[in-house]
């Protein structure tokens, strides 16, 4: 009853969006699903939303092929909830390196599986 209704009430706002504005419509709805279902953690959420409040400037750079300001997002991203860990790492290890280079630079990378600790530890969020 409950898909039934949530269906209903998305093709009833649809038809009053334009079409620019339906994406952002659907993704907020799906998020707002996935968060109440626990299925989308709180803090990966709120990560996503804002970053990360810390100020992570002091680190050392270890990764060449991202900029600064990504550099400092991962520090964040992996301070900001336990699947993250060893996220900087896994950038700099030999064999990661190759696969997050891949994903940066294709085309499609939601295609190209994680290095296997991210794999497992991760959601399709």
């Amino acid at each position: 009853m409950i898909s039934d209704i949530t269906r209903a009430f998305y093709y009833s706002i649809c038809r009053g969006l334009f079409e620019k504005d339906k994406l952002l419509y659907s993704f907020l709805n799906a998020s707002s699903i996935l968060r109440r279902s626990k299925e989308v953690d709180i803090d990966e959420w709120n990560f996503f939303l804002r970053g990360s409040l810390v100020d992570y400037t002091k680190n050392e750079q270890r990764v060449d092929y991202i900029t600064l300001e990504h550099f400092y997002s991962l520090c964040g991203l992996e301070d900001c909830h336990i699947n993250f860990k060893n996220l900087v790492r896994s950038f700099e290890d030999a064999n990661d390196k190759v696969i997050w280079k891949s994903i940066l630079t294709a085309d499609d990378p939601h295609l190209i599986a994680l290095p296997p600790i991210f794999e497992d530890r991760l959601t399709a969020f």
